[in-house]
């Protein structure tokens, strides 16, 4: 293999694991990593559950807003008024 054919192969893995649960999509509209509280609840509405996100020692760390949706459950983590992480899992 070419060290272009490596370098391209690279920067595709990187590039996948790097949009790899930083979005999901709400219809025709999309939450991503940085977004703030109040556009979440805009694009997707009041959550289906939150989830206090805590310390080993019980200091509150963030949230985790979980939507359930037909086959497969969003999660989305915040951290100080941020969204840090979106997963996807599937039922």
């Amino acid at each position: 293999m070419s060290a272009r054919t490596m370098m391209l192969v690279l920067c595709l893995a990187a590039a996948g694991s790097a949009m790899a649960g930083g979005s999901a999509r709400f219809g025709n509209k999309l939450v991503s990593t940085g977004d703030g509280a109040g556009k979440v609840s805009q694009v997707a509405g009041k959550p289906d559950r939150v989830v206090q996100l805590e310390t080993d020692y019980s200091g509150n760390v963030g949230e985790r807003w979980e939507y359930y949706k037909a086959q497969k459950t969003v999660q989305i983590i915040f951290r100080d008024g941020r969204v840090t992480e979106v997963n996807e899992l599937y039922n």
